[in-house]
């Protein structure tokens, strides 16, 4: 395997609607912060009584999802062996990938002062090197510029598998892309499905993403015995 390709997808990360941003929470919120109301993230924590009439509220609204997953993926051995490529597919109908030397801020609010940033100016740069970039970009398209060999969607939904197996399916491979649900509940869109190869469960009950990412990196660690080579 020359490199895991993990891929958060239907990330919960968006701007806040245009339906919503004249809500007296939404207004608040942004004005607290110094900013205007479409220049921040949507978040359920501070917009819920807002949401109430969004379509699918129950899937939005949960950067904090893909920031455990990043901060998991970024500090990992399999990272630091340089065998990990990161993307983040939002719900706002763009892509983020993720320098693998990049350092994400660990407190959530920095964070998503990072997103917001990334929104108004799609590159993230320091010391001449890019560390996050924001693209307009489908689900298909970035799986045809990254290439794999296979694109496995992980859901309780999917096929039931040992980890044993996932692992010797994941490292036989030369570049496989794994897809992890990037919100809090609620099922895929039928163009996610429509992009794997094959739909894979690995715990019987539903787990929460940041818990699964961590398992399929760990399980591709043990699987190339990564922790026997120092």
């Amino acid at each position: 395997m020359e490199k895991l390709v993990l891929v958060i997808v239907e990330a919960a990360i968006e701007l806040v609607p245009k339906s919503i941003r004249n809500h007296p929470a939404v207004r608040a919120y942004a004005a607290k912060r110094g900013k205007r109301p479409e220049e921040v993230l949507l978040d359920r924590s501070y917009h819920h009584a807002a949401m109430r009439k969004l379509r699918e509220a129950e899937q939005r609204g949960r950067p904090d999802i893909s920031h455990f997953i990043l901060l998991e993926a970024l500090g990992s051995p399999l990272n630091k062996c340089g065998m990990l490529e990161l993307y983040v597919q939002t719900r706002s109908g763009h892509v983020i990938w993720i320098n693998p030397e990049t350092r994400l801020p660990r407190i959530y609010e920095r964070f998503k002062g990072l997103i917001e940033k990334l929104y108004e100016e799609p590159i993230v740069e320091a010391d001449g090197r890019i560390l996050l970039k924001l693209e307009e970009k489908k689900l298909s398209e970035l799986i045809k510029e990254v290439d794999p060999d296979i694109r496995i969607l992980l859901s309780e939904d999917g096929k039931p598998m040992k980890w044993s197996e996932f692992g010797k399916i994941i490292t036989s491979r030369r570049k496989p892309l794994v897809m992890i649900g990037g919100f809090p509940r609620g099922g895929f869109h039928e163009e996610t499905i429509r992009n794997a190869d094959e739909i894979i469960s690995l715990w019987p009950e539903p787990l929460e993403a940041w818990v699964i990412a961590t398992r399929v990196i760990s399980i591709t660690e043990q699987a190339l015995k990564i922790g026997e080579k120092f």
